[in-house]
């Protein structure tokens, strides 16, 4: 209540006034509280890890940089044929294994990929390769949907699959698409695919169209480089791109702002 002089009526005991229910926290005047003026600031986790990719594809490529004629001459010669072609055999299978493996395994699948086209040619290695991408997918749908989420933990961590939740219930089988060129979202979307009940024919066609282009794609350039030292650019390349645009993408973590106050919860009984 409101008096003729303009000044607000004091709260009863046992009734909070209306500004007593929240109000901003006052900010401490404790220089100590602070932080020192001139201090650095701290580099976040995801900055960190695109250095720390940066620093492999560095150490990665100076053989590159120091030896590269020596290994095209390498690449060149009857020995380097002979070996491609007593591997032969058995790389689809290790090829195969790898890419499926990768669920459990921290296998990047690109130069799994590009090393299927460097021994088979773009159609043939990315026709593998592609298989290899859609067993992957398959598997993992299908310990979601018969162990649930305690079957999904297995191959994710729980803090994934939330984070990638709200990717899926918005893209779907697009997101299922567009993601199979990257590092751990394809794997997670299609856990959460398996979670969600996906019409399994929905699933399957999303997974081919998304597998077969990457397979496709990744053999190709194996292929092109394969036979010169240029393959150990691209072998470098291709993950270390993918992996950056995963953390400038997908690896962001919200944080509250700075400018918001917090609000104290009245404490008083009403």
């Amino acid at each position: 209540m409101v008096d003729f002089d303009g000044d607000a009526e004091p709260a009863e005991a046992g009734r909070p006034g209306r500004r007593d229910r929240a109000e901003p926290r006052p900010r401490s005047s404790d220089p100590t509280d602070l932080p020192p003026r001139g201090a650095p600031a701290v580099m976040s986790f995801r900055h960190k890890l695109i250095l720390l990719v940066v620093g492999i594809v560095a150490v990665l490529l100076t053989p590159y940089f120091l030896w590269h004629e020596q290994m095209d001459a390498y690449f060149a010669s009857p020995e380097y044929r002979q070996w491609l072609r007593s591997i032969k055999p058995v790389a689809w299978l290790i090829g195969l294994g790898l890419i499926v493996g990768d669920l459990v395994l921290p296998i990047p699948t690109p130069p799994v990929m590009a090393a299927l086209g460097t021994i088979y040619g773009t159609m043939a290695g990315g026709l593998i390769a592609s298989v290899g991408s859609v067993l992957a997918g398959l598997t993992a749908y299908g310990v979601a949907r018969l162990f649930g989420e305690r079957g999904a933990r297995r191959l994710a961590s729980e803090a994934e699959l939330a984070e990638f939740r709200r990717v899926f219930d918005r893209w779907g089988a697009a997101g299922i698409i567009g993601s199979r060129a990257l590092p751990i979202l394809p794997e997670v979307l299609t856990l959460l695919a398996g979670l969600a009940g996906m019409h399994f024919g929905r699933f399957l066609a999303a997974l081919v169209l998304g597998s077969v282009p990457v397979g496709l794609f990744m053999a190709w350039a194996g292929s092109w480089a394969g036979s010169s030292s240029t393959l150990l650019v691209v072998l470098t390349l291709i993950p270390a791109g993918l992996w950056v645009g995963y953390l400038l993408v997908f690896g962001r973590r919200r944080k509250p702002s700075v400018c918001e106050p917090e609000v104290v919860a009245s404490t008083t009984a009403r």
